[in-house]
């Protein structure tokens, strides 16, 4: 999926425990501290741009910074903001595209981070990755005949959607609790091996 609009090479830098953000998602956050209250105006005022990444666990005990980032994250794009009275703002984030962030500097009191943008590939037949997508949607819709709670309107749309990277990217946001799994799959680039993470994971659900 290559990028249609241009993008800065520094970006302010969100850093969330237990989320992992993905493009073509529309993620509602709730902006309160003060570092990220500046982010915020910065961002709207410029860009309305900024990068959210997940906080990558396995480094925090060793890491020079805080708060470590993973290295894979996403660009979004703020969609819609509501600011209160008393300085916090609710907003829609848009996912724009898979970034590495290269260097993260600490100068302001939120973090920015100079980036690369990613492009994902495929490397089997368009045939194939539907069939893919096809026998992952099975597991889908068999896991939310279970759950009472899961949205139909959300399954509908996995219904429709005819882009397997976009169906994958959503099945991962929306469907998988384990944060290191998403950001497994976040961190693929190869969209059939995003699938094969996702039927495995499914199918092992399905055999418990």
């Amino acid at each position: 999926m290559k990028l249609e609009i241009d993008i800065p090479s520094r970006i302010p830098v969100m850093t969330l425990s237990e989320v992992t953000f993905f493009p073509k998602v529309m993620m509602p956050l709730f902006i309160f501290e003060p570092r990220y209250r500046r982010m915020l105006e910065t961002s709207l005022k410029e860009h309305r741009m900024f990068a959210v990444a997940g906080l990558d666990k396995s480094k925090i005990e060793f890491a020079v910074e805080s708060e470590p980032a993973h290295k894979i994250a996403t660009l979004g794009m703020i969609r819609g903001c509501k600011t209160q009275e008393d300085g916090t703002s609710q907003l829609i984030l848009h996912g724009l595209a898979r970034i590495q962030l290269d260097t993260i500097y600490d100068e302001k009191p939120y973090r920015e981070a100079e980036i690369t943008p990613l492009e994902s590939t495929q490397n089997i037949e368009q045939n194939e990755l539907l069939k893919k997508q096809s026998q992952l949607l099975t597991l889908v819709k068999e896991k939310a005949t279970s759950n009472e709670q899961f949205p139909i309107d959300l399954l509908n749309f996995m219904e429709r959607l005819e882009d397997p990277e976009n169906f994958v990217d959503l099945v991962a946001y929306s469907m998988i609790n384990d944060s290191e799994l998403k950001q497994s799959v976040l961190n693929t680039l190869v969209v059939e091996d995003r699938f094969d993470l996702l039927i495995k994971a499914f199918s092992d659900y399905r055999s418990n």
